[in-house]
């Protein structure tokens, strides 16, 4: 499944835009934020809902942004639309909170300690995320409460999008009409991969595999020092090209044979099996039609939430104070010739 997603990222680029609110980075922070901004004049950039949004609502939003995609990917010509990206965010959130209130949606104090914890999950420790917190000005609670939101607007989204639905017969027109392209995989391995966080117990690890005792039993026993792993059963499958440096051993392994401990970064160590050696071949329909439905269901519920954005925006009634900052530059025309006198 990994291996259609990357290929078919480009079908979701013309409903991204719309559905900017459910993907934006962190906890969605900003949309409430006041944040002076480093001294900035500020002032109402729009008015929605009866709302004053403040520049420094909109700038706060942005640098949140711009960390979730890469500050080196953004240009001066993108902060138009990076504005006018956040300024529909700041939008559409109040106006969930709003269709949240009068749906009567409700989250429970288990669905926050879950959420919390995938969040707390992602640091190396407690400490770091204390750090973390303390950093962007965060409370805990703040954090439940801005999860609690999410979650709730999640629930609804998903009310929005429940009626998408999927016809085998268009799976199988994408899967035609692209097969070479999207669904040729190159040549590669299919491997179990572990990664460790100590290294004592990864050579522990290796040496039980190497003695016969099974993969699964063996991650099992040390699962406490285990950062990702996958079961016997489902190996992952590697590009000969994409091969690290440090794995190119799984070229001349033996099929079964376990690769040395590789350190990939400073708290992880790898270890793999190498499973089996693919040929470069186009993956037949009945391999991928699950995942084709899947990511063509996900487009559509994206299409409605999308259509469904646009209608909270309109009822908004939203008010631009001052344009300039969302008007985008012409490029000039290389056709364009003087006027005549000049």
């Amino acid at each position: 499944m990994k291996y259609l997603r990357t290929n078919v990222r480009w079908i979701m680029i013309t409903v991204v835009a719309l559905f900017v609110v459910s993907c934006f980075a962190g906890y969605g922070m900003y949309s409430r934020g006041q944040g002076q901004g480093g001294g900035m004049r500020d002032y109402a950039v729009a008015e929605a809902g009866g709302k004053k949004i403040m520049r420094s609502s909109l700038e706060k939003g942005m640098q949140e942004m711009a960390e979730q995609f890469g500050n080196q990917q953004i240009t001066s010509a993108d902060l138009p639309l990076l504005r006018k990206a956040v300024l529909d965010n700041i939008v559409v959130s109040e106006q969930l909170l709003r269709e949240v209130e009068n749906q009567k949606i409700t989250v429970g104090d288990d669905e926050v300690a879950t959420a919390l914890k995938r969040i707390q999950d992602q640091f190396p420790t407690k400490e770091a995320y204390m750090q973390y917190l303390q950093r962007s000005n965060l409370s805990e609670k703040d954090v439940k409460a801005r999860l609690r939101e999410q979650i709730a607007q999640q629930k609804l989204m998903e009310k929005v999008s429940a009626g998408a639905s999927v016809d085998i017969v268009d799976a199988r027109k994408l899967y035609d009409a692209m097969k070479d392209m999207m669904f040729r995989r190159p040549m590669g391995y299919t491997v179990n991969v572990v990664t460790f966080r100590s290294e004592s117990v990864a050579k522990e690890a290796r040496q039980k595999l190497l003695a016969g005792e099974k993969w699964d039993d063996v991650l099992k026993a040390c699962s406490g020092d285990i950062g990702n792993s996958t079961p016997y059963s489902k190996p992952v499958f590697i590009p000969d090209r994409e091969l690290a440096s440090d794995l190119q051993v799984i070229r001349t392994l033996g099929i079964g044979k376990l690769t040395p401990l590789v350190r990939i970064t400073s708290d992880d160590i790898l270890l793999a099996v190498k499973r089996t050696k693919e040929a470069e071949r186009v993956l037949p329909f009945a391999e991928v039609s699950g995942d084709i439905e899947q990511t063509l269901l996900a487009q559509k519920k994206r299409e409605l939430q999308g259509a469904y954005f646009e209608e909270l925006k309109k009822k908004a009634g939203v008010k631009v104070l001052d344009p300039k900052l969302f008007e985008v530059e012409k490029p000039a025309s290389a056709d364009a010739k003087p006027v005549s006198g000049e």
